[in-house]
C-alpha cells in the first residue's frame, strides 16, 4: 500500500514531465499546441489512474456478506423412520411390545395389540375401564385393577385372570419378571407373585422398581437424589454419585437425569459423562430412562447411548407417553414413536 507522500511524489513527477515536454525550435505553433494538449491529457489520465488506485488502497471494498442458515435438526421421521407409526385416533398406546407391535387401549373398552406393519388390531381383553400400571412381555400382559393383579395372554384371545390381591399402599409400578408379576410402591418396597397366582412375596424394602430385576431407593422428595441401584436377582448394589450441583436425579442402571439450576443434566450413575441437554424440561424429575437409554421432554427424545437429541413435531405441542411409546394427535389420527423399534446406538 502506498503512503500519501509516495502518492504526492508520483503526481509531482508526472506534472514535471508534462511541463518539460521537449519543444523543438522551429516547430510551427500548431504542432506546439498539439504536443501541449497531449501532455495535459496524459497528466489528467495519470492523475485519475493514480488517484483511483490510491482510493482503492486506502478504502478497500467491504467483504461480500456470507449468508448462511444453520441446518435444522433432523426430526424423528428422518432419524428413526421405522420407529414412527400412525393409527386411528380412537386408540391410545399403552406400551411398546416389540419393534412392530404396541399394546393399545380402545374406546370400546378393549386392550388390543396393534401391528404397525399390517395395521391390524387384535383384541386381548375387554375391561370396564382403561388399566393403569401396565406391564407387557412378549407373550402376556399384566396390570393392576381394584387392588388385584390381572394377567392375560397376548395371543390366542385367552380370558384375563385375576391373580391378586396386591400387597402394599399406593402401588404405582408393575413389571413382568419371568413367571412372576412384580410391583412396588414408594412406601412398601417391592413385591412379586407368580402369574398363576399364589401368595405375594416381599422382595425388598425401601426400593422402587425400574425394570426387572433393577430397583432403586428413589426418594419421595423430587429434589433429593437416590443413592443406589440394586439388581434384585444378584443382590449387587451400584452407588449413585451425583455430579456437582445436580439434584432430583432419576436413574436407570446406567444413566440418570437431574437438574442443576435451570438446566437438565444427564450423567452416568457414577457421576461421569455429565451432559447438559436443553429441551428435557418437559418432565423435570420425571422418571427413569426407558430401557436405560431414552429420556423424553419438551418435544424431543434424548438417546443417552448415542448422545443425540431427536425432536418430534407434535401438533400444538401436546403429546403423551406410555411405556416406550410417545404419541400425539395429528389430522384426526394418532402419530407416534415406538422406542422399541429404534436400532442400537452406533
Amino acid at each position: 500500500m502506498r503512503t500519501e507522500e509516495e502518492l504526492a511524489r508520483v503526481l509531482r513527477t508526472i506534472a514535471e514531465r508534462a511541463e518539460h515536454v521537449d519543444l523543438l525550435s522551429g516547430v510551427v505553433a500548431k504542432r506546439r499546441h498539439r504536443r501541449r494538449l497531449r501532455a495535459r491529457v496524459a497528466l489528467a489520465s495519470a492523475c485519475v489512474t493514480i488517484l483511483g488506485w490510491g482510493a482503492a488502497a486506502w478504502w478497500p471494498s467491504p467483504p461480500r456478506p456470507v449468508v448462511g442458515t444453520a441446518a435444522p435438526a433432523a426430526t424423528v421421521d428422518q432419524v428413526w423412520p421405522r420407529a414412527v407409526f400412525t393409527m386411528p385416533g380412537r386408540y391410545r398406546p399403552l406400551a411398546a411390545i416389540s419393534a412392530t407391535e404396541l399394546l393399545v387401549w380402545g374406546e370400546q373398552g378393549t386392550i388390543e395389540v396393534y401391528d404397525a406393519t399390517t395395521r391390524r388390531f387384535t383384541v386381548v381383553a375387554r375391561l370396564p375401564q382403561a388399566p393403569r400400571d401396565v406391564a407387557v412381555g412378549s407373550d402376556r400382559v399384566a396390570w393392576l385393577a381394584e387392588d388385584y393383579v390381572w394377567v392375560a395372554p397376548l395371543r390366542g384371545r385367552g380370558a384375563a385372570r385375576r391373580v391378586g390381591p396386591v400387597k402394599g399402599t399406593s402401588v404405582d409400578r408393575v413389571t413382568l419378571a419371568g413367571d412372576h408379576v412384580a410391583w412396588s410402591s414408594p412406601l412398601d418396597g417391592v413385591w412379586r407373585m407368580k402369574v398363576d397366582g399364589g401368595a405375594p412375596e416381599k422382595v425388598a424394602k425401601g426400593l422402587q422398581l425400574l425394570d426387572w430385576p433393577w430397583a432403586i431407593d428413589e426418594p419421595l422428595d423430587i429434589r433429593t437424589n437416590p443413592t443406589r441401584v440394586v439388581n434384585l436377582e444378584t443382590g449387587r448394589t451400584f452407588r449413585i454419585t451425583p455430579a456437582r450441583g445436580v439434584e432430583g436425579l432419576r436413574c436407570g442402571p446406567t444413566w440418570c437425569l437431574g437438574m442443576r439450576d435451570d438446566d437438565s443434566v444427564v450423567q452416568r450413575i457414577d457421576g461421569s459423562q455429565v451432559r447438559v441437554r436443553q429441551g428435557l424440561r418437559g418432565h423435570p424429575y420425571r422418571d427413569y430412562p426407558y430401557k436405560d437409554r431414552f429420556f423424553s421432554g419438551g418435544m424431543a427424545i434424548y438417546d443417552a447411548q448415542a448422545d443425540r437429541m431427536v425432536p418430534f413435531q407434535a401438533a400444538d405441542g401436546g403429546w403423551s407417553e406410555g411405556q416406550g411409546v410417545i404419541f400425539w394427535r395429528q389430522s384426526g389420527q394418532l402419530r407416534g414413536v415406538n422406542l422399541a423399534a429404534v436400532p442400537p446406538a452406533q
